[in-house]
């Protein structure tokens, strides 16, 4: 149990994207467009039929890429706090959610087939307007115990 600032911290946890296959697109796309980039801008030859401008190639390279090397360094964070369940998307902040014990009705752990051989473990929560939320966890049961005791309002 942490206490930052007057927020108590039950549990903390964070999880980066690690798909094979982001690796391997961003992978692509670099060694794609750097050599179009090195083909039309160093040696000088345009590429394809109706080539792009040299500044509009660089702009678009960086607007194909960047998506891909953001998704690279994304990772979410989840917290259990005395009051609350928050995820969120660092480094960008691109979403936060909340989730009060009020809103919480019931909990529970759950293992998901996410493939032939992938199987995440993680909380599955129960909110009271019957709508669910499944957070993958590492360490489900130590999750699990940290929402227990926010419920419990310890």
């Amino acid at each position: 149990m942490k206490e930052k600032g007057s927020k108590v911290i039950y549990h903390t946890e964070t999880q980066s994207i690690q798909y094979f296959w982001i690796r391997l697109i961003l992978l692509f796309e670099i060694i794609v467009f750097s050599g179009i980039i090195y083909r039309q801008l160093i040696m000088g030859k345009p590429f394809g039929p109706y080539p792009v401008t040299d500044s509009g190639l660089i702009i678009l390279s960086l607007l194909l890429v960047l998506p891909v090397v953001i998704l690279f360094f994304i990772r979410i964070k989840i917290t259990v706090s005395r009051e609350e369940v928050c995820y969120k998307m660092v480094p960008l902040g691109l979403f936060k959610y909340k989730i009060s014990r009020q809103q919480m009705k019931n909990f529970s752990i759950e293992t998901k087939n996410a493939g032939k051989s992938n199987e995440t473990s993680g909380l599955k929560l129960i909110l009271r307007n019957e709508k669910s939320l499944f957070l993958p966890s590492k360490k489900p049961k130590q999750m699990f115990l940290a929402v227990q005791k926010m419920m419990s309002g310890a």
